[in-house]
């Protein structure tokens, strides 16, 4: 449900962004903090790249799809065919590896075929037609204004780190310890402080406390810093 909900996120900042080029709309360049690029943004949160890539696939099979059932011919063997093919394919373990794709650890793309979970997940990346899937992946194109809105209208708000810490910015304060403080000194017990910051991770309208700072990712340990503003 958690994913969903984020990737309707991604779904409305990608209508946000249907009429603007891959550069940042300028109506919202005042919004993003100093340093943002969608690109870093990616990096830190290949999901975003990954349901991006995902959507394109299912939209461009839905057209095959669409084409063979008014030819006459039958798009659910002809799925089930080229999935197989697919699975059995040598660039699955780099479709299952890479960050953008895939994103599982090397040890456990080097099964994928015989594991039902991961390989249902990779599946959905097939090009059904298309002899070489990962060559055709890469070529997705990158719609950054999607990308970049995302932080606008979800990542932001809830504390996700829009880019990496420079040396300087790791010995500031975790996103935990800002959160409970701000939320102290607005009076809030520390034991509600902790019960607010358990909220945060719960996609409940009703129960959501916005998140009140900037972060950047310790690109060592994935831990996240107050940026000073």
């Amino acid at each position: 449900m958690k994913k969903l909900y984020q990737y309707t996120m991604i779904l409305l900042a990608g209508v946000l962004g249907a009429c603007s080029s891959l550069e940042v709309s300028e109506p919202y360049s005042d919004s993003f903090p100093a340093g943002f690029t969608a690109q870093t943004y990616m990096q830190l949160h290949p999901i975003l790249r990954k349901l991006q890539i995902k959507d394109y696939v299912e939209m461009r099979n839905s057209l095959v799809k669409d084409s063979v059932t008014n030819a006459g011919g039958d798009y659910a063997a002809l799925k089930a065919a080229d999935d197989a093919t697919f699975a059995a394919s040598p660039t699955l373990v780099q479709i299952c590896s890479d960050p953008f794709m895939g994103g599982y650890p090397v040890d456990a793309c080097a099964a994928a075929a015989a594991d039902a979970n991961i390989l249902k997940d990779l599946t959905e990346f097939n090009f059904v037609g298309v002899a070489d899937d990962f060559t055709a992946l890469t070529q997705v194109p990158v719609d950054e204004v999607a990308i970049s809105q995302q932080y606008i209208v979800y990542g932001q708000s809830h504390g996700w780190a829009y880019r990496f810490c420079d040396a300087t910015e790791l010995a500031n304060i975790t996103r935990d310890q800002v959160t409970v403080s701000v939320l102290n000194a607005q009076g809030i017990p520390v034991d509600s402080a902790i019960v607010k910051l358990q909220e945060k991770t719960v996609d409940d309208p009703k129960k959501f406390v916005a998140d009140p700072g900037l972060y950047c990712m310790d690109p060592a340990t994935g831990i996240l810093h107050l940026v000073n503003q």
